[in-house]
């Protein structure tokens, strides 16, 4: 109903109707489009395109070539009823388009043709199946693989810039994914066109376009919604957050998939690697400064499948310097440095949300105050007291755990 007022309006001032169609170009080759993109092409006006689109397409029709940060307001200019503009791939899979839609809709009629996508196009090559694929772009963009490569059988990326294909597989090879499938697919729907079959390590190695897709496979992926237990950790005489209390800092944390995460004092890397799946398609920073707690993290995030964890060896807050700004921090230690961490914490991201755990009053008491004065706003506090069964002859007894203090603070997810 908008749309058709908006229109009349239009033409009561006299102005012609406008059509605008935005085309999925697919890999940007002639014999990929479908019939009725080149019926839409050839019947336009004009038509707008990238150069690269623009040459790969020039057979077909002449297309007026921009950047395409300028398709919306050439568009807009030219001096035709219909007018064509052409994006690669498909529309609905990480385009602009929607953005280009809603900017022209408010000078006419705009529809939106599908065009094959570089993931099918590059998995009909491959002979891969792509429904059971996790779907990402880092074309351009920040972002991380190990999550997803953790905690999923197969996942496709688009990539690019700073992003590109090796660079990605040099990060899971680093990070203890060397072994994982690996294929890339370069220039695709190009006289340049590469495929490479191999591991993570292998690709690492290789040099590679920006314009590429990368597929990955890791054949034991570890399961994301599967809680761990105590016993699922090797701990020799290094402390561990017990599981009780793990899973209420995790929950009191509630990190969501992409987030950016550290666990200040890792240990064993338990809490971490509980946060690691809940994050699981971002990263944990485990920062510890004990030589023996970094070799027993190591050995739990690569038997556990935990790949987005990243061991960090140092004191804090000096070792969160470098670090990316953080959504949601566990301090499990602070090393007499707590009110330092907050600040910087802080000053890192205003609206970071914190949980500090604490077996003593005294430290209770200076959690409860650092939050309150380092600017996280009043302090929350929870106290767990659990209790475990044991056999004794035809009885079951109650072994109590320590009371530990849970103290929380800064942005709040769903209030």
């Amino acid at each position: 109903m908008r749309l058709r007022t908006r229109v009349s309006r239009h033409l009561r001032r006299g102005e012609k109707m406008r059509h605008f169609t935005i085309v999925g170009a697919g890999l940007g080759t002639p014999e990929g489009l479908t019939g009725e993109a080149k019926a839409a092409l050839l019947s336009a006006g004009c038509v707008f395109g990238t150069q690269r689109l623009a040459v790969q397409l020039s057979g077909l029709r002449t297309i007026e070539t921009c950047a395409f940060t300028d398709l919306a307001e050439r568009a807009k200019e030219a001096d035709a009823e219909r007018v064509a503009l052409l994006v690669s791939g498909d529309p609905g899979f990480f385009s602009a388009a929607q953005t280009l839609r809603q900017v022209l809709s408010r000078y006419g009629t705009v529809e939106t043709l599908c065009g094959i996508s570089s993931l099918q196009a590059f998995c009909a090559l491959l002979g891969e199946r792509w429904e059971d694929a996790v779907l990402l772009s880092l074309h351009g963009r920040a972002g991380s693989l190990l999550g997803a490569v953790s905690y999923h059988k197969k996942v496709f990326s688009l990539t690019g810039g700073e992003k590109n294909a090796s660079q990605l597989c040099r990060e899971l090879t680093e990070a203890g994914l060397g072994a994982a499938e690996a294929a890339i697919g370069e220039n695709l729907g190009t006289p340049e066109a590469r495929i490479f079959r191999g591991t993570a390590a292998e690709a690492a190695e290789r040099k590679c376009s920006s314009l590429a897709v990368l597929l990955v496979q890791n054949t034991h992926p570890a399961d994301p919604s599967r809680a761990l237990f105590d016993c699922d950790f090797v701990r020799g005489n290094v402390p561990m957050t017990k599981q009780e209390v793990r899973w209420t800092a995790v929950s009191l944390l509630s990190p969501t998939p992409e987030d950016i995460v550290y666990d200040i004092g890792a240990g064993t890397g338990s809490v971490a690697l509980e946060l690691g799946r809940r994050a699981y398609h971002g990263t944990v920073y485990a920062v510890e400064r004990k030589p023996e707690a970094l070799t027993l993290l190591e050995q739990n995030r690569r038997a556990l499948g935990g790949f987005n964890v990243l061991p960090v060896a140092g004191d804090a807050p000096g070792a969160l310097e470098s670090l990316p700004a953080p959504d949601t921090v566990f301090i499990g230690g602070s090393g007499g440095e707590l009110r330092g961490i907050l600040r910087l914490l802080h000053s890192k991201n205003p609206a970071v949300r914190v949980v500090i755990s604490a077996v003593s009053l005294e430290t209770l008491e200076e959690s409860r105050r650092g939050i309150a004065e380092c600017g996280f706003g009043p302090a929350e506090v929870c106290q767990i007291a659990s209790a475990r069964g044991r056999s004794a002859g035809p009885y079951t007894m109650l072994t109590a755990n320590n009371p530990v203090f849970l103290i929380s603070g800064g942005g709040m997810r769903g209030a």
